[in-house]
């Protein structure tokens, strides 16, 4: 794929100067490679939030971008704009090789926060750490050969070589793993209220320290979820898992439910998918700020309760909330850090 063409693509579509076919050439290239689905939504959050970036470099960026690109009638015009009585500053309305410059520094930031790991020293050795923030998520190779998709606003340690008999990771979040088969080495994943463990297989696992349930499904193999039990007469147990079963495990009752599930659904958040089935509004606003990293706030309270269905793959915030608006009577505005929902007779905050 021509990683060049890409980024221009992406660049004219973000700055609204992308034709019908250059947006169905990149729908295509999006589509043929579903992990470009995740980074062309972080160039989209870093697009909408880049005045940040120093003018001189943007300048000179973009001298660089209209020499490389050849765009017509692609050249910044600057406009003088007040705002209230404090000074005047610049403002850049923005072509395609604007965009392009912009979205190309994106990604380079994106890719460079995306492989960068942090070492953290512990008494049993020492374990690699990565932490993602909420509207980024990675993919991890650990030296098994087993593979880890790390969800948004989640943290995992691994050692940089497993050593023993076991193979362990430790979890705050939620990843989809696909474990390589090694019976002589079980996969074990110590969670805040539980351990997972396995041989060689592949599940999801949804463990947040900040949410009162541990979710585990199976979407291929076998797998053993031991809930942790703070009642100390409480008999521990070993829940077995098949395919395309859950078990939740609400820690604060120390109550395990198992039921069937679709896997395939649940470990769809690994290729940009978000799916809400009949899930409360305020359910939502939790998944949409982990993913978009923006704070979710409800001026009134009435639509919090609001139950929502909806399907979306690679889909912006604001389509995302657009859709939602037209299914359920409530307004919002979405700005630089937050996203504000009230009823319809709520006056929003300017």
């Amino acid at each position: 794929m021509n990683h060049d063409r890409l980024l221009e693509l992406i660049g004219r579509k973000l700055s609204g100067e992308a034709s019908q076919e250059e947006l169905a050439e990149l729908e295509q290239m999006l589509i043929s490679d579903p992990s470009l689905g995740e980074r062309y939504k972080m160039l989209q959050q870093f697009w909408e939030h880049h005045d940040h970036i120093n003018q001189q470099v943007i300048e000179e960026g973009l001298r660089k971008a209209l020499n490389r690109l050849e765009l017509p009638g692609s050249a910044p015009v600057l406009e003088m704009e007040a705002v209230d009585r404090k000074p005047k500053r610049i403002r850049f309305v923005w072509g395609a090789a604007a965009a392009v410059f912009v979205v190309s520094l994106g990604a380079w930031m994106f890719w460079t926060r995306q492989t960068r790991n942090d070492t953290v020293d512990t008494s049993s050795g020492s374990l690699v750490e990565k932490q993602n923030s909420k509207g980024v998520k990675s993919t991890i190779e650990l030296s098994d050969g087993s593979k880890i998709w790390l969800n948004a606003d989640s943290k995992i340690q691994y050692p940089t070589a497993f050593t023993g008999n076991t193979r362990e990771v430790h979890l705050n979040g939620e990843a989809f793993f696909d474990v390589a088969k090694n019976p002589s080495k079980p996969f074990i994943i110590h969670l805040a209220n539980g351990t997972v463990r396995v041989l060689g297989t592949s599940f999801n696992v949804r463990a947040y320290d900040n949410e009162k349930v541990v979710e585990t499904s199976v979407t291929t193999g076998k797998v053993a979820f031991i809930p942790k039990y703070e009642k100390k007469k409480k008999k521990q147990d070993t829940v077995y898992l098949t395919s395309n079963n859950k078990v939740r495990y609400l820690f604060t009752e120390e109550e395990v439910i198992t039921e069937p599930t679709v896997s395939i659904e649940d470990k769809a958040w690994t290729e940009g998918k978000l799916i809400f089935k009949d899930m409360s509004f305020e359910s939502i606003a939790v998944e949409l700020e982990r993913n978009f990293g923006k704070k979710v706030v409800f001026v009134s309270d009435a639509p919090r309760r609001f139950r929502l269905t909806g399907s979306f793959q690679n889909n912006s915030l604001h389509e995302i909330m657009y859709y939602l608006s037209k299914t359920k009577d409530f307004t919002y505005k979405i700005t630089n850090t937050e996203v504000l929902i009230g009823d319809v007779d709520t006056r929003l905050p300017d």
